[in-house]
């Protein structure tokens, strides 16, 4: 049974229901803010400025809350569509860079057009910890392009209800639903009024637990006005009309090609974004590009001849292997494709990867996904190796201790120069990953010194790589020094990191087209500070990202 405290159906907080005033609500912020320089978290006076500038500038009543909740709502909005996020760091809300191009005044009705068709459900304010309650899990949507998709089915002639919006899209969980949701508006069209009570009552006791007309009545109340605002802003794009409670679409040839064209462009330029699993801020500023900014990734066609569709799904699993197999040359494509393939085949898919390359400049989707909910120890340490190898060094997986006679082995190894190389626990922890006292014991007495003298190197440098949270980081220090004690030309310094830190410095890296140098001086930066990183935005403030 689905729990009652999930959301099952799709949700936008809407203050202001018209995309075309996103860029007074911003415009508001930033004079409220002192040009974003105030601490907006916990900061209730702050709030209660902004509702004042809101009112001031005709945006809502003048009617201000007690303790700001009107405020919040109005940015909670704004972060829906990645228009500014939360630094958690500092506190303060960050205008992404289409936030500030709407602020600048600058292609605002391509801009908004592009937030509401990227709008996903999940996207990182909606996984936030001030968004209650969470959706149910399983959704993976992009509902205002869903829409637009459903009101351009000749089956459907060209038009969907706010009823059957409400019915049957909004409580679709995936795009590949598509199809399915045409398939049950079809039969609601063509059944009498009871048939279609009834197919409403079911859907209404999902949420309700009440099998009658009153339950039916209750939800479509309670999403109605969601239903509303999505069919405004669909209708804001121009690719579809609302009107008498429909969207509908223009049937003339020339029109409908420029509809199902500008749909294709967006599901290629912009496919569901799993950055959400990063952190909020490195969602929102790829989420928040703008329209002149926007990122693509290669495009594997699934809707091609069997054969090709093989091809296709065979390259779409190949680089989800790899965070950015995609931007390696020829002959190391080639390289890591003979692992698992024949020589001609390697090549042959070696080339169609290099096609894609001028393409391509962004992390894998399918990875991103992949690594941090990988449930499997070993393929957590596989991908962790491609990780570091993409920020530019060398790696070894599981490799065998100096030490003849040892079983033990530590998970990864990365040698940073000619004369130093760093080992690198990898822990897949779920939940949270503690280093005791024991486990730092460990590391410097066991560890290191069976991998002093590896390929001619000395250890230098030791880490921590978790699934996800981080304690007991105070125990570093303990390594430190117990490894001196322990032989005092062990000298040595290392980090903890989570995994979605560690992969957004990455994903920061591929989309901003820093250089392998680059790349690996910030990872040693990390490396040096005896510190723990559990998000990326730690790691953003320490190496000065912008």
């Amino acid at each position: 049974m689905v729990s009652s405290k999930l959301r099952t159906t799709w949700f936008v907080t809407r203050p202001q229901r018209d995309p075309q005033f996103f860029s007074q609500a911003l415009d508001s912020l930033k004079k409220a803010t002192s040009n974003f320089n105030e601490k907006w978290s916990s900061n209730r006076e702050l709030h209660k400025k902004y509702e004042k500038f809101l009112a001031e500038n005709g945006l809502k009543k003048e009617n201000i809350s007690s303790d700001g909740s009107g405020g919040r709502t109005w940015v909670a909005m704004l972060r829906t569509y990645s228009l500014v996020y939360i630094d958690p760091n500092s506190g303060k809300l960050i205008p992404t860079k289409v936030g500030i191009a709407l602020l600048n005044g600058k292609k605002i009705y391509e801009n908004v057009t592009k937030q509401l068709l990227t709008l996903q459900i999940p996207n990182a304010y909606f996984v936030s910890s001030g968004f209650r309650p969470k959706y149910d899990i399983g959704f993976s949507i992009r509902p205002i392009r869903f829409l637009i998709k459903l009101t351009c089915q000749s089956s459907l002639k060209y038009y969907i209800t706010k009823e059957e919006i409400i019915f049957f899209a909004m409580t679709a969980k995936q795009d590949c639903e598509l199809d399915a949701v045409i398939e049950r508006i079809k039969d609601f069209r063509l059944s009498d009024s009871k048939k279609r009570n009834h197919l409403k009552q079911i859907i209404a006791t999902i949420d309700y637990r009440e099998r009658s007309d009153k339950g039916a009545r209750g939800f479509e109340e309670a999403n109605g006005d969601v239903a509303h605002t999505l069919m405004l802003q669909a209708s804001y794009t121009e690719l579809v009309k609302y009107s008498a409670g429909k969207l509908i679409i223009e049937q003339s040839p020339n029109e409908f090609k420029k509809v199902m064209q500008t749909l294709s462009e967006y599901d290629e330029r912009y496919p569901f974004d799993s950055r959400y699993k990063i952190s909020e801020p490195r969602f929102s500023e790829h989420a928040g590009l703008d329209i002149d900014s926007y990122k693509s990734r290669p495009i594997v066609n699934t809707k091609v001849a069997s054969n090709q569709q093989k091809i296709d799904l065979q390259l779409k699993k190949i680089l989800s292997k790899s965070p950015n197999l995609i931007d390696q040359d020829y002959d190391e494509i080639v390289k890591i494709l003979f692992v698992n393939f024949p020589p001609k085949k390697a090549k042959e898919l070696a080339h169609k990867i290099v096609e894609m390359a001028p393409k391509h400049n962004q992390m894998d989707e399918g990875f991103i996904t992949s690594y941090l909910n990988q449930t499997n120890d070993l393929e957590f340490e596989k991908q962790t190796v491609e990780v570091l190898r993409a920020l530019g060094f060398e790696t070894v997986l599981q490799p065998k201790p100096v030490v003849k006679g040892i079983r033990t082995s530590i998970e990864i190894l990365i040698h940073l120069d000619a004369q130093n190389i760093a080992i690198i626990d990898a822990k897949n922890y779920k939940k949270k990953f503690t280093l005791t006292a024991n486990l730092a014991n460990y590391m410097a007495t066991e560890y290191i010194p069976i991998y002093q003298g590896y390929d001619g190197k000395n250890v230098t440098h030791f880490g921590y790589i978790t699934a996800s949270k981080i304690g007991g980081s105070n125990n570093l220090k303990k390594i430190i020094h117990t490894a001196r004690t322990y032989n005092d030309k062990f000298r040595v310094n290392g980090f903890l990191i989570s995994a979605p830190a560690l992969l957004g410095l990455l994903d920061y890296c591929i989309e901003n087209s820093i250089d392998n140098s680059r790349r690996k001086q910030y990872f040693l930066t990390l490396l040096n500070d005896n510190k723990a990183y559990e998000t990326y935005s730690e790691v953003s403030q320490r190496l000065n990202l912008s």
